[in-house]
């Protein structure tokens, strides 16, 4: 719960800078000129950034929280966040079909994450719930 409030506070700041960033585009818009212009369109390109990556880092946190609550009954191997991570990669390159399992693929994320490597951890955060989508529409046809 406190890390959904958390989401949402920051969801609100980041709404108050893109309506403050809303008013200084305009002000420049209504100062006319060259320059003017060129700076309420430099403004808005970072007013569409700020947006765009907010919403992107949103539903990234909402799919990776529904895979979490769907893989929340597998419970992990093993106690040492290395050796959890060979065998999550070893699962994925030896088992059947495992490459097109979001499971394996989660599981590795949540390896990578508790060796710190948050960079990998999104990656395969990304894949697993790319491999979810594609499973929900698969069972959907």
């Amino acid at each position: 719960m406190r890390q959904k409030l958390m989401v949402a506070a920051l969801v609100l700041i980041t709404a108050a800078y893109a309506w403050g960033l809303g008013w200084i585009v305009w002000g420049f818009w209504r100062a006319g000129g060259g320059i003017g212009i060129g700076l309420a369109l430099a403004v808005l390109v970072l007013l569409v950034l700020t947006v765009w990556v907010t919403w992107r880092e949103v539903l990234f946190g909402l799919e990776a929280g529904g895979l979490a609550r769907r893989y929340a009954g597998t419970a992990v191997e093993h106690e040492e966040p290395r050796e959890e991570f060979e065998a999550a990669r070893a699962h994925l390159e030896s088992a059947p079909g495992a490459e097109e399992d979001w499971r394996g693929w989660f599981r590795l994320a949540l390896a990578y994450d508790a060796l710190r490597d948050r960079r990998q951890a999104r990656a395969a955060t990304r894949r697993a719930i790319r491999l979810a989508r594609e499973e929900r529409a698969g069972a959907r046809s």
